[in-house]
């Protein structure tokens, strides 16, 4: 059946996108001074059903666009549900911050 092999496909990939983006990258509701940085921009992760899991929807995001870093790290819970629909059957929260790129410039 080649449509589960496609859903197993897809699964392991997501992952091993997972894996790889909690590896990668840094996040910090905290400056960086001692290590330099270009700030890139606002970044915004998907809705997500917990904390965690909108935190790790930040990180997959910074990792596909690049970055090494999230800092002021935030969350948030949208005030009207996706789709323009009648409620929550849950709540969901969204975490975002700035994505940032290490500078090889060790001066501050």
């Amino acid at each position: 059946m080649k449509w589960m092999d496609n859903a197993r496909k897809r699964r392991q990939e997501a992952g091993e996108l997972r894996e790889r983006a909690l590896a990668t990258v840094t996040a910090s509701t905290l400056c960086h001074d001692s290590r330099p940085f270009t700030q890139v921009k606002v970044i915004w992760g998907t809705a997500r059903s917990s904390m965690d899991a909108a935190y790790e929807a930040l990180l997959i995001e910074a990792y596909n666009l690049g970055y090494d870093a999230v800092l002021g790290v935030g969350f948030t819970s949208p005030a009207h549900p996706p789709g323009g629909g009648g409620g929550y059957s849950s709540v969901n929260f969204i975490a975002y911050g700035t994505g940032v790129t290490w500078t090889s410039n060790s001066s501050a």
